[in-house]
C-alpha cells in the first residue's frame, strides 16, 4: 500500500507502520531460526544466529562511525545516536539516570522483543538483541554495550549501558 506522496499522514499512523514493519522484521527472523533449528539442530543455529547479527551489528556500526564522521564529530557513546539508522519512532526509551552520574537508556517498549514474547520465542529472539553490543564496537573499538535488562530476560524493560572498556559496566551480564 503505502503513503501517497502528496498527503501527509499522522504521527500515529507512521509510528504504526513502524512498527508494522518491525514486527514483519521480527516474523522473518523467527522463520528464518525456525528453519534453521529444523534443518540444523540448536547448537547450529545458535552459532549461526550469532554469526549473522554480528556482521548486520558490525554494518550498522560502520554506517553509524561513517555518519558522525562527517559531521564532524568524535565517536563518543552520546554521538552515537547520531549517526544511527534507526527509526525516531517505533520504540520507547528514555534516558535513565543513576546517582553516581552514569546515564543508561531504558527501552519501554521495542515491537521486535513484544512480537517474540507473544508467540513464545523469546530464547532465540533474545540472540537478536546481541546486535547492541556488535553495533557499538564497530562504531567504536573502545566502547562496550551491556544490557543490564532485557524483556526477553523476564525484566519488566530493557537497560543499556554504554561505557568506555577500561571502565567497565556494573551489572553486566554474561552472554
Amino acid at each position: 500500500m503505502g503513503p501517497q506522496p502528496e498527503k501527509m499522514i499522522s504521527r500515529e499512523v507512521a509510528e504504526q507502520d513502524v512498527i508494522a514493519l518491525a514486527e514483519r522484521l521480527a516474523s522473518l527472523y523467527q522463520h528464518f531460526a525456525q528453519v534453521l533449528l529444523t534443518e540444523l539442530g540448536e547448537e547450529q543455529t545458535r552459532e549461526i544466529i550469532e554469526k549473522v547479527i554480528k556482521n548486520y551489528g558490525e554494518e550498522s556500526g560502520r554506517n553509524a562511525r561513517q555518519a558522525v564522521s562527517k559531521m564532524g564529530l568524535e565517536f563518543s557513546a552520546d554521538n552515537f545516536s547520531k549517526g544511527s539508522d534507526l527509526p525516531s519512532m517505533g520504540w520507547k526509551a528514555e534516558k535513565k539516570q543513576y546517582s553516581d552520574g552514569r546515564e543508561n537508556t531504558k527501552i519501554t517498549f521495542c515491537p521486535l522483543a513484544r512480537y517474540w514474547i507473544d508467540r513464545d520465542f523469546t530464547e532465540l529472539g533474545r540472540l537478536y538483541c546481541y546486535v547492541d553490543q556488535a553495533k557499538y564496537s564497530a562504531f567504536n573499538p573502545e566502547l562496550k554495550c551491556i544490557h543490564v535488562k532485557n524483556v526477553l530476560e523476564g525484566d519488566a524493560f530493557c537497560e543499556l549501558a554504554v561505557e568506555k572498556r577500561e571502565e567497565g559496566c556494573p551489572g553486566e551480564k554474561k552472554k
